[in-house]
C-alpha cells in the first residue's frame, strides 16, 4: 500500500487534471471569452471606424430592431426552422434505412459504406457553393413538373415555400446522411441477437422486432445523430441566416453588436429546436424490449439463453483440446 500522502487514484486524477489544463486554457481564451464577449456586444452598438470600434451602449435595442424593426430576420429565421423541421426526419430516416440495409451480409458492403460516406470526405462550403449555384443540388426538372407544381398550387403560400425548398435541396439533404449512417450502423451491430431470438421464438414478425427491439436499442444513437443533423446543417456556410449575420457585421449602419444580437438569438432558436427533437425522438424510461412484466421476463430469458450458449460454447473448446491431446 502506497505511504504516500494522497492515494494512487487521487494521484492519478491529478495527473489527469494536469493533462488537461492546456486544453482548458485554451478553450477559455479562445471559446468562452469569444462568447462572453460576444454576448456583450449584443447590448452595444459597436462600428467598425479607421481608428478602431466605436463602442455605445445600447441596451436591449438591437434585439428589439431583430424582432421589430428588421423586416428580412424574422421571415429567414423562421424559414430556417421550417426547413430544419422538414430536413432532420429526412436525414434520420434515409439515415437508418441505408444503416439497416448495410447491417445486412450483402456483396459490396464495403464499398457502399464508403459511397455514403464519400460525401463527407469531399464536402465543403466553396464546393457546395458553386454546385448550388450550378443548379447541381436540386432534382432536375422538378419546377416543370406539372404534378408538383399541381400539388405546390394546393398549400398555403408558407407550406408551398417550404416544400419547395426541400424538393430544390434534396440533393444536399441526402448529403448530409454520411456520417449517421455509421453512427447507427455502429449502434445496429452492437444489438445482442439473443434478444431478436427471444422476440422469434415469442412469434414476432420482422416488423415487430424493428419497433421493439431495433429502435428502443437506437434511441441513445438516433439522439447523437439529431444533435449532429441539425448542428451541421445550422452551421454550413449556405445557411441563410449565418450568411446575413455575417453580412451585418461588417455594415456601418449595423455593426459587430447588432450582428452579434442576432447570433445569440439564432443560437436560442437553435436551442428550442434541438429541445423539440428531444422530446420526440429522446430516450424513455422504459424497458429495451417493451415496459411490461412479460416482456421482462422475456429480455431475461433471453439473456440466460446467452449465458447458456456462452457456457456450451466454452465446454466444446474444453472437449476439442482434450481430443486434439
Amino acid at each position: 500500500m502506497s505511504k504516500g500522502k494522497f492515494s494512487r487514484s487521487t494521484r492519478d486524477n491529478i495527473r489527469g487534471w494536469l493533462c488537461e489544463v492546456p486544453w482548458l486554457i485554451g478553450f477559455a481564451v479562445f471559446t468562452l471569452y469569444p462568447i462572453a464577449n460576444t454576448f456583450k456586444m449584443s447590448f452595444d452598438s459597436v462600428i467598425i471606424s479607421a481608428t478602431g470600434l466605436v463602442t455605445e451602449s445600447v441596451g436591449a435595442d438591437n434585439y428589439r430592431k431583430a424582432f421589430l424593426a428588421d423586416v428580412t430576420f424574422p421571415k429567414i429565421l423562421m424559414n430556417y426552422v421550417g426547413e430544419i423541421v422538414l430536413q432532420v426526419p429526412i436525414v434520420l430516416v434515409f439515415s437508418l434505412a441505408i444503416a439497416l440495409i448495410l447491417s445486412k451480409d450483402i456483396k459490396g458492403r464495403g464499398f457502399f459504406r464508403t459511397l455514403f460516406f464519400l460525401p463527407v470526405i469531399i464536402i465543403s462550403g466553396p464546393i457546395i457553393d458553386k454546385f448550388v449555384s450550378m443548379g447541381l443540388m436540386a432534382i432536375q426538372g422538378a419546377d416543370s413538373n406539372s404534378v408538383i407544381r399541381n400539388v405546390l398550387g394546393m398549400l398555403p403560400d408558407s407550406a408551398a415555400g417550404l416544400l419547395s425548398t426541400l424538393i430544390d435541396s434534396f440533393v444536399m439533404t441526402l448529403w448530409f446522411s454520411g456520417v449517421q449512417i455509421l453512427l447507427l450502423l455502429s449502434a445496429l451491430q452492437k444489438i445482442d441477437r439473443p434478444m431478436y431470438e427471444a422476440a422469434h421464438i415469442d412469434g414476432a414478425s420482422g416488423w415487430e422486432c424493428f419497433w421493439k427491439v431495433t429502435l428502443p436499442n437506437l434511441r441513445n444513437m438516433i439522439v447523437i445523430c439529431i444533435i449532429y443533423t441539425i448542428v451541421t446543417i445550422s452551421t454550413f456556410d449556405t445557411n441563410q441566416v449565418i450568411t446575413t449575420i455575417q453580412g451585418n457585421m461588417f455594415q456601418t449602419s449595423l455593426g459587430l453588436g447588432y450582428a452579434s444580437a442576432q447570433a445569440w438569438i439564432y443560437f436560442v432558436v437553435l436551442l428550442l429546436v434541438i429541445g423539440f427533437f428531444m422530446l420526440l425522438y429522446g430516450p424513455r424510461k422504459e424497458a429495451i424490449y417493451g415496459n411490461t412484466k412479460a416482456a421482462k421476463l422475456e429480455l431475461k430469458r433471453a439473456r440466460r439463453l446467452k449465458k447458456e450458449q456462452e457456457r456450451n460454447l466454452k465446454k466444446l473448446y474444453r472437449e476439442s483440446r482434450r481430443y486434439r491431446e
